[in-house]
């Protein structure tokens, strides 16, 4: 893979050097708080100004993107697992590890969506302070269960196979809804466009 900065091995580093990582942890961690917790006057100072957001279900500006949000009736929190960072002068590329999960209805059954993503941000220091950029989702994997124990799901299996296994479940629910759904995106079934994803996150890093 072509990288020159990110997915190399950390080491030690000056404790200034710590304390930006840190800060891009503690940012995205708000951000993600507060999309979970609607709170979106904050989630808006996250962002730079022309920010964008390509994710499974939106692709444009992020004022766009916390706008739409706002407007579904839908909660599905993130759970986030870990948060990678590789900073070179005001630049930074992070990435999170997390778990989408929304109780829901299919057919009048209560489910549980659970959906496997990492989160590649670029982000940049403004003035001592960070802010993303752009962010994209990369599919990992994701599933359906019955929230009710012996509760039976009509999914037709055939139907759920016809989609990417590394989003089949959300491609699933969204068409079910008749909602847009990006299938497009980067995905752990599809190396390559993960390895360009990265490459790219690189050269953008070191101003390429």
């Amino acid at each position: 893979m072509e990288t020159k900065i990110i997915l190399k091995r950390p080491v030690h580093v000056s404790h200034e050097a710590r304390l930006e990582k840190e800060a891009v942890r503690r940012l995205l961690t708000f951000e993600r708080f507060c999309r979970d917790n609607a709170l979106w006057d904050e989630m808006r100072t996250c962002y730079d100004q022309g920010a964008e957001v390509h994710s499974s279900w939106y692709r444009g500006s992020a004022e766009g993107y916390i706008e739409a949000l706002s407007k579904r009736p839908e909660r599905a929190p993130h759970h986030i697992h870990c948060i990678l960072v590789w900073v070179h002068g005001n630049r930074a590329v992070a990435m999170m590890e997390t778990t989408l999960q929304q109780r829901t209805e299919l057919d009048g059954v209560p489910i549980d969506l659970a959906a496997d993503a990492q989160m590649l941000y670029r982000l940049v220091r403004i003035n001592g302070e960070w802010y993303v950029k752009e962010w994209m989702t990369i599919y990992e994997q994701d599933n359906i269960i019955a929230a009710v124990p012996n509760a039976v799901l009509n999914i037709d299996p055939a139907e759920l196979a016809s989609y990417r296994p590394s989003c089949c479940a959300l491609s699933y629910l969204q068409k079910k809804r008749g909602k847009k759904f990006y299938d497009d995106l980067p995905g752990h079934d599809r190396p390559e466009t993960v390895a360009q994803a990265y490459a790219e996150a690189d050269r953008w890093l070191r101003g390429l």
